[in-house]
């Protein structure tokens, strides 16, 4: 699929900080050549194997980024370097792990998509509410339309209705959810990519609108939470605008006891609520985070027999079945409060809004809206 000129113009080299240009058929046909013969790495030191269809080439000639199945793969450690003689190394990219215990998950997870129900996937009311702040938000582009970065390819997002002329730029790390769950293939002014987004190749101030969707979730304390906000400020634009839905665990930590019992009286109606406010009650301190396997633990401990809890409470024998996927699952999740985020984000950004949702516990998944300070000088 050929990218928009809107997107390439969004887009930079993560690595060198430089733009990027679509490569010309003979340019490409000489980095195949380069493949063929094994003189091409990833910033990874992996070799490169494959054959590109399409590349993305840093205008310094550092370094390429292929486009496979239409989807730019800008991840800094896939970055391919020419003119590298095997049994040569590259220096490995510190950042090439960054994201692989979640990759196989997502992957898993794209799949069933149809199995995940809200919060996870966010609520009609969610949508609704982030599609008028983006039209607020695109009042004040300054161009013909807005150009928007949405944080992962949440369909639900990713589908619905964007103002008017507005250039759309879905950034993920995982192919998986990009391949399964992207569904704009084809829209002339809309495009995912792989990317980082704590190293986004995205061009300073190139954004009129981001949003993100749980976006803290899989991101590691502190580091990643302070690389984060700082690509965000530093891709918005200085009149852009913020918007994200979050996780967010209450500042008192509620008690497991309290959630069984709510769902043994029939106070939880939507029960795929019930593995977050575990989550959320197992959580630690932010570098400590919540362990999945733990809401699976928790499950089992307080609730025995699961089978006469759900038949006294009219719901299917298996309602719950899909708790099963946090059995011994060590992988971790970061739930922070608001106050967490609003002290992380305090120095680059005002907030002008916290929208709390009217559905079961919507004060743990607010949606807030964010405009960027002021840079210096200007």
């Amino acid at each position: 699929m050929p990218l928009f000129e809107g997107l390439v113009e969004m887009l930079q080299c993560p690595h060198a900080r430089v733009p990027l240009a679509v490569m010309g058929d003979r340019e490409l046909g000489e980095l195949n050549s380069e493949i063929a013969r094994g003189g091409a790495r990833h910033g990874s030191g992996d070799a490169v194997t494959l054959p590109v269809e399409g590349a993305l080439a840093a205008i310094d000639g550092t370094a390429a980024y292929a486009i496979r199945d239409g989807v730019p793969d800008l991840l800094p450690e896939r970055r391919i370097v020419r003119g590298v003689r095997p049994p040569q190394p590259i220096r490995p990219d510190p950042r090439s792990d960054a994201f692989e215990v979640w990759d196989a998950r997502w992957d898993h997870l794209s799949q069933n998509w149809h199995l995940i129900g809200p919060p996870l996937r966010p609520f009609p009311e969610d949508v609704d509410l982030l599609r008028r702040l983006v039209d607020e938000a695109a009042v004040g582009a300054p161009r013909g339309g807005a150009r928007a970065l949405l944080l992962g390819v949440t369909p639900e997002i990713a589908a619905m209705r964007w103002p008017a002329g507005t250039a759309l730029l879905a950034l993920d790390s995982s192919k998986g959810m990009i391949r399964n769950l992207w569904p704009r293939h084809g829209a002339r002014d809309a495009a995912a990519a792989r990317g980082d987004w704590t190293a986004m190749p995205v061009r300073d101030g190139a954004c009129d609108v981001l949003v993100g969707d749980g976006i803290f979730t899989t991101l590691q304390y502190p580091d990643h939470f302070l690389a984060l906000a700082g690509e965000m400020r530093r891709v918005l634009r200085d009149t852009g605008t913020l918007v994200m839905r979050l996780f967010a665990r209450p500042e008192e930590r509620e008690p497991l006891e309290a959630i069984f019992s709510d769902l043994r009286d029939g106070r939880t109606v939507n029960e795929h609520i019930l593995p977050w406010r575990i989550a959320m009650a197992v959580h630690g301190d932010l570098s400590e985070r919540a362990r999945l396997g733990d809401i699976w633990d928790a499950w089992r401990e307080h609730v025995p027999d699961a089978g006469a809890v759900l038949d006294r409470l009219g719901r299917p024998p298996d309602a719950m079945d899909f708790l099963e996927v946090y059995r011994d699952v060590d992988a971790r999740v970061s739930l922070p409060t608001l106050g967490e985020v609003r002290d992380l984000l305090g120095r680059d950004f005002v907030e002008r809004a916290c929208h709390v949702p009217r559905y079961e516990a919507g004060d743990q998944y607010p949606t807030v809206v964010f405009t960027p300070r002021r840079r210096a000088g200007s």
